[in-house]
């Protein structure tokens, strides 16, 4: 009777060990939760504006251009920005200041490239008939310098 009860014991132990091993195995591998990850889709949408923009290019020998627009759109997917009236001021030594005015403008992603679009305008010197004067155009692509 002793040895039935010892192998009754034998068994139950060796079931319930059984049962925590396989609950164990099935916590940690089998029902382990998925990992989120989150996708994030880049779409061509806003992530932000900026009315009254303004931005300033310097370098050691000073301002070297002024850009303004009354609204930058920006574009996470490529870095992009829409600008609404752009204005542009360039700046080159002994030179009077190049003012450039638009309906609407591109900024490439990197800050370097912009083209001007719709009536755009480009006033060299004092801005009149003069040397320099004003030049009209439909488009302008400008390099911005660093």
């Amino acid at each position: 009777m002793t040895t039935l009860l010892h192998n009754e014991r034998f068994v139950l132990v060796s079931v319930f060990a059984a049962l925590t091993l396989v609950s164990l195995w099935l916590q940690f591998v089998l029902l382990k939760p998925a990992q989120k990850t989150e996708e994030v889709a880049l779409t061509h949408d806003p992530d932000y504006y900026v009315e009254n923009f303004t931005a300033t290019g310097i370098d050691p020998g000073g301002i070297k251009y002024v850009l303004e627009a009354e609204r930058l759109v920006h574009y996470p997917d490529d870095g992009s920005s829409l600008l609404d009236n752009p204005h542009v001021i360039q700046y080159e030594a002994e030179q009077p200041p190049r003012h450039i005015y638009s309906k609407s403008g591109w900024l490439s992603g990197d800050g370097k490239d912009i083209l001007l679009t719709g009536e755009v305008r480009v006033i060299q010197g004092k801005g009149d008939e003069s040397a320099g004067g004003i030049t009209t155009t439909r488009k302008l692509k400008l390099r911005l310098k660093d």
